[in-house]
């Protein structure tokens, strides 16, 4: 058992699975093994239409109003050569398309196709019907929201 400002946390049965001991489960360790398992649904869930999870990211947040390349960058944490990279391949894929800024012409904006809105649309309602399928009752949901923000916060504040 490890112990922490809460009590003892007993070590989650995937440990002696990767061959770890108790005393090497932190919460470090923790999170990357969330982080693992998330990105695994995550691949299978978008994969099925056709995308990968950073292409969706892109979709979804382009649908939410954000369509300035250097903003996508800064909301998602990608660099702006990556990002390039990623409009380029959906705007191949028929899902984004780049006009210039209304309000500003030296610039460029991304803006969904109908089909991207439909894949955005699509991925969107399987990962909600996904999350739905896990049938936790609202305090639950809400005891786990709570905890997740605020490892996320903390996390944030310790950025190398």
């Amino acid at each position: 058992m490890s112990s922490g400002a809460g009590g003892s946390v007993q070590s989650p049965a995937w440990t002696a699975d990767v061959g770890m001991t108790e005393d090497e489960v932190g919460l470090l360790t923790r999170l990357v093994r969330l982080n693992m398992v998330v990105t695994q649904v995550l691949d299978q869930l978008v994969g099925v239409h056709g995308s990968s999870v950073a292409d969706f990211l892109v979709l979804a947040t382009v649908r939410r109003g954000i369509s300035s390349p250097a903003e996508l960058c800064e909301v998602l944490g990608r660099t702006t050569g990556g990002m390039s990279l990623t409009i380029d391949r959906l705007v191949g894929d028929g899902l984004v398309q780049r006009r210039p800024d209304p309000v500003d012409r030296r610039r460029i904006v991304v803006e969904l196709t109908e089909a991207g809105r439909q894949q955005a649309e699509a991925v969107n309602r399987a990962l909600h019907d996904w999350e739905a399928g896990m049938d936790l009752g609202e305090a639950t949901r809400t005891r786990i929201e709570t905890h997740i923000d605020e490892v996320t916060q903390l996390v944030t504040r310790h950025r190398p």
